[in-house]
């Protein structure tokens, strides 16, 4: 290493020589004095270019998650006293991510290699990748999808309600993340598959349900719910003909706020939606009628059975939004500006911690049921306190409420006439009474998925990393020697956002509007041009 002073003819000199077999460096000549002026010696800090900044960071960038650019001017600044400019950190900060994670050119090259180590070291994934022919190029990324063997595995074990969603990439070469995911028997985010595609279109949603059906095939209970997102509506009608579509009621309320703008519109209908009997939801959508005629009609025009539980003709249970895709996208954001193999990869190494965690949980309940069951029969039982009881015949049972309200009970059919039983598979407070006092166990009357048992046998199988080290063998479709491109598309000009573009439903509940969100201190209540914070 040869230092020397940035001044012109300045005689300052440093010459140092790796030592062997560690980081040390020793000095073998030095001449310390300078005989350039101020000014001169000043302008040190332009020697912290980018490539230097950026290889003397990029081990805090190898895991994807490093610095910010405001971050690492300060790292800079007291760490070796240089300042350097915001631009020049972001550039940095670039250039050590490409170096820790690769560029994202490069990546699409050695996504056949990782992908067929992705099957080899994890029996049973499902991985399919198409790609489109560019003259003169060679083959370029189209679409992925893949899917791991442990969550195929464990997928019988859930219940069959599947909630689908997409996600931006903010990566060189954007995209988008469509995944399909569901919740196993204690009310956790269970992924099942995911693709890679170039956007939100019916061509893509079509090409990802297709490659979906050959893991989980089209049945009459089988259930999907996502957004009124009109790509997924028909790729559904083309690939899941007898499959059943639900809307998300959170998406379907900050619709109906945006369009109609009616104070408690959106709680009523948050209402009407969950509601277990026609009756009750009736009696809440004539209120809803009465707030704004317009909005009833809105909500006829879609089709009670779209987004009402009590309409529904098959077993959605306790989801009604697709809060569970959300909390996914949310796990993924920080991944979503990796390059492909380095998204793929935090996929797997998260999933790789989620079964490990859930599998010590599950083996280590000696009850029959998931602690979250068992925390809704408790708040169940409470509310059964003071209910009266006769019974009819051998199974079939009355139950008033505190009111005097009848409601029947068959615990050999495990229905109750206030509906709530038959529809989530889990005694309500009237079956819990009955079951109680016709000395009835009340976990036998579970479904069988929210059971200890099949908590264990959904995190039966273990994900493992992918060793790139390993052999090539061919392994389903080969395409390990793929000299792969990447797509056609690249990021737009300007930062990308960190945050998606709201609509307007969504500030309601008392949270102002977008024009009342100051862009410079981020407080409510003004804009940017009223601001008084100082510059």
């Amino acid at each position: 290493m040869d230092l020397e002073c940035v001044g012109k003819n300045c005689p300052w000199r440093v010459y140092a020589v790796r030592m062997e077999g560690i980081e040390w460096f020793q000095i073998r000549r030095a001449r310390l004095d300078h005989n350039c002026t101020i000014d001169e010696r000043g302008r040190f800090h332009v020697q912290a270019k980018t490539s230097v900044i950026g290889d003397l960071f990029k081990k805090k960038y190898a895991s994807g998650v490093g610095p910010r650019p405001n971050e690492l001017r300060e790292l800079m600044r007291d760490d070796h006293d240089v300042p350097i400019s915001y631009w020049k950190a972001w550039r940095s900060r670039d250039l050590a991510r490409d170096t820790g994670l690769g560029t994202a050119g490069n990546s699409y090259k050695v996504l056949p290699i990782y992908l067929q180590r992705l099957v080899m070291s994890n029996p049973g994934t499902v991985v399919s990748l198409e790609t489109d022919y560019d003259e003169g190029v060679g083959q370029r990324f189209k679409y992925l999808f893949f899917t791991l063997g442990a969550c195929l595995n464990g997928y019988p074990y859930m219940r069959k309600v599947l909630i689908i969603d997409g996600a931006h990439l903010k990566g060189k070469y954007t995209g988008c993340l469509l995944t399909a995911s569901c919740q196993d028997g204690n009310y956790q985010l269970y992924p099942v598959a995911f693709g890679i595609v170039d956007g939100e279109n019916e061509k893509a949603w079509s090409w990802f349900f297709r490659k979906l059906q050959e893991v989980v095939p089209d049945s009459h209970d089988l259930v999907f719910v996502s957004d009124r997102h009109n790509s997924i509506f028909a790729g559904l009608r083309k690939v899941y003909p007898m499959a059943q579509h639900c809307a998300c009621v959170v998406h379907l309320q900050r619709n109906v706020q945006s369009i109609f703008k009616k104070k408690h519109l959106s709680y009523l209908v948050s209402q009407a939606a969950r509601a277990y009997l026609p009756s009750q939801f009736y009696e809440l959508f004539d209120q809803i009628r009465a707030v704004d005629s317009g909005c009833a009609d809105y909500l006829t025009a879609i089709g009670f059975e779209h987004w009402t539980r009590a309409h529904f003709n098959s077993l959605r249970y306790n989801i009604m939004t697709s809060n569970v895709a959300e909390s996914l996208n949310n796990v993924l954001a920080a991944a979503r500006d990796y390059p492909i193999v380095p998204l793929i990869e935090y996929i797997r190494a998260t999933l790789m911690g989620w079964f490990n965690t859930r599998r010590t949980l599950a083996s280590e309940i000696s009850n029959t049921l998931t602690p979250k069951v068992e925390e809704i029969l408790a708040t169940n039982f409470e509310l059964s306190t003071g209910f009266s009881f006769r019974r009819i015949n051998q199974d079939e049972f009355e139950v008033r409420n505190k009111e005097g309200v009848p409601f029947l009970v068959n615990l050999e059919t495990q229905a109750c006439s206030c509906h709530e039983f038959q529809m989530l598979l889990i005694p309500c407070c009237h079956a819990i009474v009955a079951a109680l006092r016709s000395e009835t166990r009340v976990d036998s009357l579970v479904g069988i998925e929210y059971t200890t048992a099949f908590w264990n046998k959904a995190y039966e199988c273990s994900i493992y990393p992918v060793t790139m080290s390993a052999p090539t063998l061919p392994v389903g479709d080969d395409f390990s020697s793929l000299n792969l491109k990447p797509p056609n598309t690249r990021r737009p000009p300007r930062r990308p956002r960190k945050t998606r573009i709201r609509s307007h439903g969504e500030f309601g509940g008392g949270l102002p509007r977008r024009s009342n969100i100051c862009g410079r201190c981020g407080s409510f209540g003004h804009n940017r041009a009223s601001c008084k914070m100082p510059i």
